[in-house]
């Protein structure tokens, strides 16, 4: 083994991003579950106002578990980019992103009464861990050239162009909603957000396929 430290931080980062896909489906089952018990409540008879008062409960529930595995999964992540950056360059990059990405979204939440500062701050936060991904996947690819496994960079190099193809789409709906007006305008904007919404969903899980040839590559 080559890169000890890599192997040991991508592994933790795989498993954080597990983490949150699996609290990012808790999210979707707890907003189903909310739209079920107010729907029940709005019946009106006993049986759906006992439904109502239990689906709120599980809300709760669902809420609390999806929140305590994105703690887990963001300490697991800044674990394992601390550990990889020991063996690579781009990780310390990824390491300073992640850190301002922490700081703009502490600030995010101390400026909620000012929405504009809170905004700027989320949008600071979002942008920060875009460029954490973009340097985990570079110093990844580097140390798979390193390792002459073009099978492993080759991944990873698509996953950056899946990356910048859904950035390049949200940057033309956002001009396009600024911008331009009537129904055209809102029917192309609407058209390419669902296409961004699909390809961030297939970028995401070839992000976690890249990272897991990563981690199995730097165990070999």
């Amino acid at each position: 083994m080559r890169f000890p430290n890599a192997a040991k931080g991508l592994k933790k980062i795989f498993t954080a991003e597990i983490l949150n896909l699996i609290g990012a489906i808790l999210m979707v089952i707890m907003a189903g579950v909310l739209v079920g018990s107010l729907v029940a409540g709005k019946i009106g008879n006993t049986v759906s106002v006992s439904i109502m008062g239990g689906g709120l409960v599980g809300v709760g529930v669902l809420f609390i578990a999806a929140m305590v595995l994105g703690i887990i999964a963001f300490i697991m992540n800044l674990v394992g980019v601390i550990n990889a950056n020991h063996d690579e360059s781009n990780f310390k990059s990824a390491l300073i992103f992640l850190i301002i990405s922490i700081i703009a979204s502490v600030l995010a939440g101390v400026f909620t009464s000012n929405g504009m500062v809170s905004s700027l701050m989320r949008s600071l936060s979002t942008l920060m861990s875009l460029f954490v991904t973009i340097f985990v996947i570079s110093g990844s690819i580097k140390l798979a050239d390193q390792l002459n496994r073009g099978d492993v960079s080759t991944s990873g190099t698509n996953v950056l162009k899946m990356i910048i193809v859904v950035k390049v789409i949200e940057l033309i709906v956002s001009l396009i909603v600024s911008f331009m007006g009537g129904m055209v305008a809102s029917v192309v904007a609407c058209i390419l957000f669902l296409a961004s919404v699909i390809l961030n969903i297939i970028q995401y899980f070839m992000y976690l396929s890249f990272l897991n040839k990563a981690k199995k590559m730097l165990n070999e």
